[in-house]
């Protein structure tokens, strides 16, 4: 009996996520940056901050909180704050960092504050100093090194975020090994190039799908290989969450909470979008958190092309593992090609490569069954 992937059913109106782009403003210039980060100097107020998080909770049975930037740190008091607002509720922490700005005494701050960390390293010096430099043009990447080893000196373990472009697939077991290394990542999360905000068409290049498959591949065997050696296990996020699907046999018909409605973006300004990836784009636009009577079900009803299921984009209906991945990320399918029923090829891609890994390692690769079909869920907004 197939189940339907808990929290991802959009007839539950609970918010599950907030984020909060608590700066636009940012020490480093990544060529690929989304949101732009360090163009605008704009900083959320305590105001706006309040305002989201007390929408939020009055709508949320465990909230989830992700504070990002532009680079978050730079207004690290503003996170703090909200941290103690918070602190006789249900609430959960993640702060997305670029780890250039974590001295010994921010990372003793952050382990205190108890907040999940993840951190952006695209790979070594050789790529990462390309992909991410700091403002002037100045290498960035043994800043995060000692950001992170900042953090593993005083016992706090992070996660390593990694964007996939040509450039950076090609040292995926590099990152691997620096990761390894380090002793303190638990794991990479692995998100595919978005062509958005600074990352003009051409300028930097997504992995070719070749290189995209072997390189992947070359990463999650060095990672087994390197703990064989007696050395860390570097786990890989979307593996672990096949693995569970697969052993469980859960079916996820939505991506994220942004095609559940159960997400809330909110900008400096208190614009709010379903996905940080998607803010200014004027099609995704829900309103704003400090207006008197914003509601977010109703902005939703406005946007039915949002909350889709696998069931309804074009090229995944027909798929035999489309139970597995709710269609891929709706922001790099608009992305490539401002539509958003069809899925991004490299998505589906990457997902088989990783599918194939997990069941070749669950010893099931010989083994195929079909789920039973779950029916289409009704979704937010009535008649989408």
């Amino acid at each position: 009996m197939l189940q339907e992937i808990s929290g991802n059913k959009p007839q539950d109106k609970k918010i599950k996520l907030l984020i909060l782009r608590v700066t636009n403003d940012c020490n480093l210039r990544c060529g690929y940056c989304y949101a732009c980060g360090g163009d605008s100097l704009e900083s959320m107020s305590w105001d706006v901050a309040r305002q989201a998080v007390d929408y939020a909770l009055a709508r949320s049975k465990f909230l989830k909180i992700q504070f990002t930037g532009g680079e978050p740190l730079l207004n690290f008091t503003l996170v703090k704050k909200v941290i103690d607002y918070t602190k006789k509720f249900p609430v959960s922490f993640q702060i997305q960092t670029n780890g250039t700005l974590i001295s010994m005494a921010v990372a003793e701050e952050l382990k205190a504050l108890r907040v999940a960390l993840g951190v952006s390293l695209d790979g070594p010096p050789a790529v990462n100093d390309l992909l991410r430099p700091i403002k002037g043009g100045e290498p960035s990447t043994m800043a995060v090194i000692h950001g992170l080893q900042n953090l593993g000196t005083v016992g706090v373990k992070v996660g390593l975020t990694a964007v996939l472009t040509k450039e950076s697939t090609a040292y995926l077991p590099r990152l691997v090994e620096l990761a390894a290394y380090l002793g303190n990542v638990h794991g990479i999360a692995l998100d595919l190039l978005r062509p958005m905000g600074r990352c003009l068409p051409g300028k930097i290049l997504p992995p070719p799908p070749g290189l995209l498959a072997q390189q992947v591949k070359a990463a999650l065997y060095r990672s087994a290989e390197l703990a064989a050696w007696g050395g860390p296990l570097v786990r890989f996020r979307e593996v672990e969450r096949l693995r569970y699907q697969l052993r469980h046999k859960v079916a996820r018909r939505h991506y994220c909470y942004a095609t559940t409605g159960q997400s809330l973006v909110v900008m400096p300004d208190g614009s709010v979008y379903p996905c940080s990836s998607l803010a200014g784009a004027p099609a995704f636009y829900l309103g704003n958190v400090s207006e008197q009577g914003f509601s977010l079900s109703q902005a939703l009803s406005e946007v039915p092309f949002l909350l889709r299921t696998v069931d309804e984009i074009e090229g995944c209906r027909s798929c035999p593992d489309n139970w597995f991945c709710g269609g891929g990320c709706l922001a790099r399918a608009y992305a490539y090609s401002e539509q958003t029923d069809h899925s991004y090829s490299g998505d589906c891609q990457l997902k088989k490569v990783f599918l194939e890994h997990v069941r070749e390692t669950e010893a099931m690769k010989s083994i195929s069954f079909t789920p039973t079909p779950t029916p289409t869920l009704p979704r937010q907004g009535g008649g989408r």
